[in-house]
């Protein structure tokens, strides 16, 4: 009895959450969703045995985990290629007629006319599902394209996401999809972030990718995420399809015009197809339509676009609409309609030959600067920023802008009181691109940075031939709040839940001095500051206590050294294998390590130096902060030492793949050719570093040469 009892309230609890968020047509009021929802729960409380991995109750959140497990992704996530404008857009198409192999054809003018999909480029990530016999089992983040993190447990508690399919599927079925934070979602959260004392997202993706992470799901549940599927991988399932869906995938597929290439095209590569074609989609139009049936959210602006002419209008049409939807976007995606003439034009080493973005132009509006200040940087460096009078800008509200350095004020002559444009292209913080000096006020003084800093009074210097203006004092409060929300970053120490707000409060409250600080921290300390709840202290604990095994590289890149980015972070660990090796290197160790200049082995030197660092050396010891260099396949590895630079498209992997593998096996990727290279290699389309590395005499290897040699 108790068991039908369960798999009534499941089903009902599924059809209604499909009803209220994909199909926007609630069935029941919230308060019998929620009763229902709670009974369900205690049910299943009393009957442990009874819970299924797909039942409704699994959307509220399960126990915190340490840490995200890495997948790899059985079918690569790629990128796409951008094109600015239209005229990018015709060069895409033609480039498709080339591989296609229509002769003379200009874009737009292929009789019948091509037909492609536009779909929102959606500010969010892409996120991979797969589905095991209509039961969801695995949801992945993109990662870096082939290898993505688990977050199964997280992608539950988004409610588009469905965890059984409307219809019976016998074995496995890839869903790719964008998950991102509606605008309106967004603008709440922070509201609730600044009540609470927490950090505050600089934009709706920030917010969406800070959520979807979270090693605790109930506060992804809490975050009101959102997805929508854009793409299926039908390989190797088998439907057995209802008559409705059956009849629903047939008038799907009538819309559609077929092109006579594409009938030419299905005749040779229908051996290439699922031995279960029959049913499967055709065109990816018609795979949006299926997707749809089986209880995926599908953008309701997507469009089935016949021609060029048509993409663009579709273009331009919702550039004027787009602060209209109730999420951010940069674009339109386009993609060729039939399935078949995917797997002909097939792919570049990072992106398909089938699919485009088309970007919008940079956001920009004109306001008022109200006053110029100074942000204090970690380093100690004076960034200037304008003041401005609110402005929406990319779907959010904007009052500062960056204005980077005095060069660049007198450059563009900022002064306070003039009406700028304002730009913003992705940044963070968005930037002042020009002044209308016809509207000036000319009683306007110049702008120039101040001789003290402004939050610690001390005295500020310009080095030569560099840009920027330091506070002097290492112990400035600006310093210090900077160089710990820096060692808490994701690139860094990663530890979530430990903001600007928090870190504010704890030095505040003398509970800290510097990053290290925060590991001798105790929850009651958390629990007596403003707005932290247990709950809230528990989370920073943790976040804290899981970072402790963060890789050396990251470990040296949360000190905050001058000059020391990502990059030469990694490099480091290729020569030094502790934190200990590398403090007591000389000037000469680290110069004699290529892609180590004097400016940086200065830096590292000096600082190691500092009582500071010493410091924060012997409390990372008892912190028990064990951070080790990344394992590198160096067993007779004959790019042990090597530099290699790359140049052209490799066709069997992307160059960040072929990059980390030079790595793992101890070698260096860098950027250019000089004397110091050891090989270049060269893929399709080499660039002026082939000629260059010739001249030099430095061995090339072509991309066989190259997996031969790493093999």
């Amino acid at each position: 009895m108790t068991k039908h009892k369960i798999e009534d309230l499941r089903k009902k609890l599924h059809k209604w959450n499909h009803a209220y968020y994909v199909l926007d047509n609630p069935e029941v009021d919230d308060a019998v969703y929620d009763a229902a929802m709670r009974e369900l729960i205690e049910l299943e409380k009393k009957h442990p045995e009874l819970i299924t991995p797909d039942s409704p109750s699994q959307r509220v959140g399960t126990e915190p985990v340490s840490d995200f497990k890495k997948v790899t992704h059985k079918t690569p996530l790629y990128s796409l290629d951008n094109a600015l404008d239209f005229s990018e857009l015709e060069e895409w198409e033609e480039k498709i007629f080339r591989v296609l192999g229509i002769a003379d054809v200009k874009a737009g003018s292929h009789d019948p006319a091509f037909e492609y999909v536009c779909e929102m480029k959606i500010d969010g990530l892409a996120m991979a599902l797969t589905y095991k016999d209509s039961v969801l089992t695995l949801g992945a983040t993109r990662g870096d394209g082939d290898i993505g993190e688990d977050i199964t447990t997280n992608i539950k508690t988004i409610r588009p996401v469905p965890l059984v399919l409307n219809e019976s599927l016998q074995g496995l079925l890839e869903v790719r999809g964008e998950v991102f934070m509606p605008i309106q979602s967004f603008e709440k959260l922070n509201k609730e972030q600044k009540e609470k004392g927490e950090k505050i997202f600089a934009n709706p993706r920030n917010a969406a990718s800070g959520s979807v992470r979270q090693y605790n799901s109930k506060i992804t549940a809490s975050r009101d995420l959102d997805m929508f599927t854009y793409a299926g991988i039908w390989g190797d399932c088998v439907i057995a399809r209802s008559k409705a869906t059956k009849q629903s995938a047939n008038n799907s597929r009538n819309e559609i015009a077929t092109s006579a290439l594409f009938r030419q095209r299905r005749t040779r590569l229908r051996q290439a197809e699922p031995p279960c074609n029959d049913v499967l989609p055709k065109t990816h139009w018609e795979s949006l339509q299926m997707l749809k049936e089986f209880g995926f959210k599908i953008n309701k602006t997507s469009k089935l676009c016949h021609g060029l002419k048509e993409v663009k209008d579709f273009c331009n049409s919702w550039y004027e609409k787009k602060h209209e939807l109730p999420y951010a976007i940069d674009g339109v995606v386009v993609k060729v309609n039939d399935l078949a003439l995917h797997q002909e034009l097939g792919f570049t080493a990072k992106s398909p030959r089938w699919a485009i973005a088309y970007k919008y132009p940079p956001e920009e509006s004109k306001t008022k600067v109200l006053s110029i200040t100074c942000d204090v940087g970690r380093t100690g460096t004076l960034t200037p920023v304008a003041n401005l009078e609110p402005v929406l800008l990319a779907g959010t509200v904007v009052k500062r802008a960056s204005l980077h350095n005095q060069d660049i004020i007198d450059k563009l002559d900022v002064r306070v009181g003039d009406i700028v444009t304002v730009r913003k292209a992705g940044e963070i913080i968005p930037e002042v691109t020009n002044v209308d000096k016809e509207k000036r006020n000319h009683k306007n003084p110049h702008y120039k940075l101040p001789t003290k800093c402004p939050t610690c009074n001390s005295k500020v210097e310009r080095e030569e031939e560099e840009s920027a203006v330091r506070c002097t004092n290492y112990n400035c409060p600006a310093q210090i709040q900077r160089r710990i929300e820096h060692w808490c970053s994701r690139d860094a120490m990663d530890i979530d839940g430990v903001g600007e707000s928090l870190i504010e409060q704890l030095l505040k409250n003398n509970l800290i001095k510097d990053p290290v600080d925060l590991y001798f921290l105790k929850k009651e300390e958390f629990e007596n500051l403003e707005r932290m709840a247990e709950k809230s202290a528990n989370n920073a604990i943790t976040s804290i206590q899981n970072s402790k095994s963060r890789s050396l590289d990251r470990l040296i890149y949360a000190f905050g050294i001058r000059h020391i980015g990502k990059t030469i972070a990694e490099l480091l660990t290729t020569r030094f294998h502790t934190l200990e090796e590398l403090s007591q290197a000389a000037t000469d160790d680290l110069i004699s390590i290529d892609g180590i200049g004097p400016k940086i082995a200065e830096s590292i030197v000096d600082f190691f130096k500092t009582d500071y660092s010493k410091e924060m050396i012997e409390k990372i010891k008892k912190a028990e902060i064990i951070s080790k260099a990344k394992k590198i396949k160096v067993k007779d590895s004959k790019l042990l030492g090597k530099t290699l630079v790359i140049t052209g498209t490799l066709e069997s992997m992307t160059r960040d793949k072929a990059e980390e593998l030079i790595k793992s096996l101890g070698g260096r990727a860098a950027n250019s050719v000089s004397k110091n290279t050891d090989f270049l290699v060269y893929g399709v389309e080499p660039g002026s570093k082939l000629k260059k590395a010739k001249e030099l005499g430095i061995p090339v290897l072509t991309e066989s040469d190259f997996i031969k040699l790493v093999k």
